[in-house]
Order: C-alpha cells, then sequence, then structure tokens
C-alpha cells in the first residue's frame, strides 16, 4: 500500500497504516505535507479564555475554527515561526487549517486562578491597578504602605507561597518588604510583576530583567494613552543574557520578561499607568483594564491538571510511524505458476479437440 498525500492524515488514520505495517503489510507515503503544530491551553485568566498557538512555514496561511463556525484566521509572517490566537470562548474541539493540512484539538481543561497581592505605596497608581483586575474578576489582596514601617492589609492574609496566590505585583520598591520571602515565591513557580522602580530594590533586583534606567516621559496631552507610547517610563536597562524584550519604545525597552526556576518575571517600565484609565481616550478604562489582566496572566501560576493542554502534530505523527516520504514503489509484471500453465494448454488442447470432433472432422 502506497499513499500520495496533499495533508497528513488523521492520528487515527495515521495509527490504522501503522497497525497495517507492523501486520507484515507493506505501507509507505509520498508527498509534501506543511509541516504544522497546534497547541492549546487556558490562559490563567478569571475569563476562561484559550490560547491557540500554530507553528507552520512562512506565509501559510492559518484558519482557526470550532464545532460552531469559524473564529479567526492570520498569514505567518516572514521570520515568524507561527501565529497565536485568544479565544474568549469555544465550543468543543478546535480546528486549525494550515493551507490544505487539518488539525484538531481537544478543548483543554479550565483553569483555576489563584489571589493577586498588590504590594506598593498607598497612591492612585496602586489603588487602579488593583481595582483594574478585581473588575477583571482576579482576587486581589493588597499590601500599602501609608507610613513607613506602617502597612495596610487584610486582616487575615495567607502565607506568601503557590497555593494562595498566583503571583504579586510591585507598584514600587515597598516589596523589599516582604523579603527574601518573594524569591522563594517566584522559584516555586509563582508570577512577579515589577513596575516603575520596583526592580532596583536589593532584594528583588537579581530577580529583574534588567536594570533600571533614567525614567523618560515625554511633553504629552492628557487625552494620551499609554497605547501610543507617551506615557512615562524607565526604560530597562542593560537587559541580563535570559531574558527577553517584549515591547521597545525609542529610548529603550519598556517590557522584558525572564525566567527564575519554576516561575517566570516581567519588567514593566511604566509606573503611571492611573493616568491612561484616568485621562486616556474614550475605552481607556477598559484598555486598561484587559492590559493589566494580560500582564499578570502572563506570569501568574495555576496548578495545570493532566487534560490542561492538548496539541496535534500529524506530520510529525506520520514520519514517526511510517518513517519518512520515499517514492511509491513499480508495480512489477506477475508471473504464472507452471502447474497452472501447463493446465491451460491441456484445457485449450481438449477445447480444440472436442470442436473438431463436433465437426466431424478427424
Amino acid at each position: 500500500m502506497h499513499a500520495t498525500l496533499d495533508a497528513a492524515p488523521s492520528s487515527r488514520e495515521t495509527a490504522w497504516l501503522a497497525a497495517l505495517r507492523h501486520a507484515g503489510h507493506s505501507v509507505s507515503w509520498s508527498g509534501s505535507p506543511a509541516p504544522a503544530v497546534v497547541v492549546a491551553e487556558p490562559v490563567v485568566d478569571p475569563s476562561g479564555a484559550l490560547r491557540v498557538g500554530v507553528a507552520a512555514p512562512v506565509n501559510s496561511r492559518v484558519t482557526l475554527a470550532d464545532m460552531a463556525g469559524a473564529i479567526d484566521s492570520a498569514r505567518v509572517a516572514a521570520g515568524g515561526l507561527g501565529v497565536s490566537f485568544t479565544v474568549p470562548l469555544s465550543v468543543d474541539s478546535l480546528t486549525a487549517r494550515v493551507d490544505r493540512q487539518p488539525l484538531t484539538v481537544a478543548k483543554p481543561a479550565d483553569v483555576a486562578p489563584r489571589a493577586v497581592l498588590v504590594v506598593g505605596d498607598a497612591g492612585w497608581e496602586g489603588k487602579f491597578v488593583a481595582s483594574a483586575l478585581e473588575e477583571r474578576g482576579w482576587r486581589v489582596m493588597t499590601r500599602f504602605a501609608v507610613a513607613p514601617g506602617v502597612n495596610v492589609r487584610a486582616a487575615e492574609q495567607p502565607q506568601l507561597d503557590t497555593a494562595h496566590f498566583g503571583a504579586i505585583v510591585a507598584i514600587d520598591s515597598s516589596v523589599e518588604a516582604l523579603g527574601p520571602a518573594v524569591r522563594r515565591f517566584v522559584e516555586q513557580g509563582g508570577g512577579l510583576v515589577l513596575a516603575g522602580v520596583a526592580a532596583s530594590g536589593r532584594s528583588v533586583s537579581p530577580l529583574a530583567a534588567g536594570s533600571v534606567g533614567p525614567r523618560t516621559r515625554r511633553n504629552v496631552a492628557a487625552n494620551d494613552t499609554i497605547g501610543l507610547g507617551t506615557t512615562g517610563y524607565f526604560p530597562v536597562a542593560s537587559l541580563r543574557d535570559d531574558a527577553i524584550a517584549l515591547e521597545r519604545r525609542a529610548p529603550g525597552v519598556a517590557i522584558a520578561a525572564r525566567r527564575i526556576g519554576a516561575g517566570r518575571v516581567i519588567q514593566i517600565g511604566y509606573d503611571d499607568s492611573w493616568r491612561w484609565r484616568m485621562a486616556g481616550a474614550p475605552g481607556s478604562e477598559a484598555a486598561h483594564r484587559d492590559w493589566w489582566s494580560r500582564v499578570v496572566s502572563s506570569v501568574a501560576y495555576a496548578p495545570v491538571g493532566a487534560n490542561a493542554r492538548s496539541f496535534d502534530a500529524p506530520v510529525a505523527s506520520l514520519f514517526g510511524r511510517l518513517g519518512p516520504p520515499r517514492p511509491a514503489p513499480v508495480a512489477s509484471r506477475g508471473t504464472i505458476d507452471p502447474r497452472l500453465m501447463l493446465a491451460l494448454i491441456l484445457l485449450l488442447l481438449l477445447v480444440e479437440w472436442t470442436s473438431r470432433r463436433l465437426r466431424g472432422l478427424r
């Protein structure tokens, strides 16, 4: 059996072909199906969204759909490895199509986010960051410093570990009051957001993506927003070797991230995002809320179950179970058994003799 393929078969069909091969049949394939992989995983967010990543060749067109219909589409840009979709709501399984190649993944199980601890001096930034996360659905606990050595917090604040918290948002250098507990929390898998000058603290600076540079502020109008890059920020200077720059502005890196042990740290130069919420253009309040939720969800810890991620790689499965492609075998001419040939000759002679007898010939 030889299959000529424009697209890799489904996992069930590949398993069927592999079973034939293991049973002693000759099974091969040829063709050039698009090498692609799709991964679906839940976003650590109260909304229960999904993140779908598709790795595909450059310039491939990727379409995403679920059982209810089409969701979105994108094209893999030059120099890119694939595309990513955030799906707020999906119905049953998801199908990503890379040109002619379909990839199907089951809907992963939702995750339950842990609480978020917001730490900082009492002020507008901490107040509105906490408000934005609460409005999004996060369970927020705060620790605000109102004077040296005087903090306002919940009466019953649990221990700082991943059993109770998913992330810490440090608004400023007052995070130093938590001491080495921050590093232990991150190494356990917790997330840490360092905003503004928070990354310059003595106990957290080793965790930061880089050092904190001098503050940059542009002369902007009141209706400008952070999305236009006009809000002041502390650039991330001297980026560490294992850190990744996520957003750049003209003076330098505005947002960067790195891994520490099992946890993730994201360093944000912006220290007055509340101006975006209060004095931004129409819709800025919702944009501020969504932006901060995405920041926290990108680092927040959540327990991952057995069904929390699903993926499909049909071409890789095809290579693994049937081997690499090879040309179609040339059909060989069959040979006749000599005994069958002799029997056929005798039968023809008998037919001729019978025919002659019936016509009266001797």
